[in-house]
């Protein structure tokens, strides 16, 4: 099993676990009141441009662009920054599966930027133009 092997896979499971998260309303979009919006869909709207985007940078680091580990990276930094501005009020508590699956999920995305900047995948960024 190469590094490269493994890189892939973690992009896989992220993307995978991205999906159902979109699907199936688990994210922490999930308690939006759509009543409230202007338009009955534009939460929906905007939940699947995001996820398209993720996606489509989840596919530029599966082809090794150098655009897409910037923009990951980026996107990651937001998030954190967002977190930590962000008060949260949910509802409820989260299942403890679902916390432990993102959990798991969180560190399957630190390890796809560490895995970005070392070698031997940092190298396959480098040779792609």
């Amino acid at each position: 099993m190469t590094a490269l092997w493994v890189y892939r896979a973690l992009l896989a499971l992220r993307g995978g676990w991205l999906l159902l998260e979109w699907i199936f309303g688990l994210g922490s979009n999930a308690q939006v009141d759509v009543s409230t919006s202007p338009h009955p869909y534009v939460e929906l709207f905007a939940n699947a441009t995001a996820v398209g985007a993720v996606f489509v940078i989840l596919t530029g680091l599966w082809f090794f662009r150098r655009w897409a580990r910037l923009l990951f990276v980026l996107l990651l930094a937001f998030a954190v920054i967002r977190t930590g501005l962000h008060a949260h009020h949910l509802m409820s508590a989260p299942h403890p599966f679902l916390a432990t699956i993102n959990l798991i999920v969180l560190m399957v995305t630190g390890a796809i930027v560490a895995m970005s900047f070392l070698p031997p995948v940092r190298d396959m960024f480098a040779s792609q133009t």
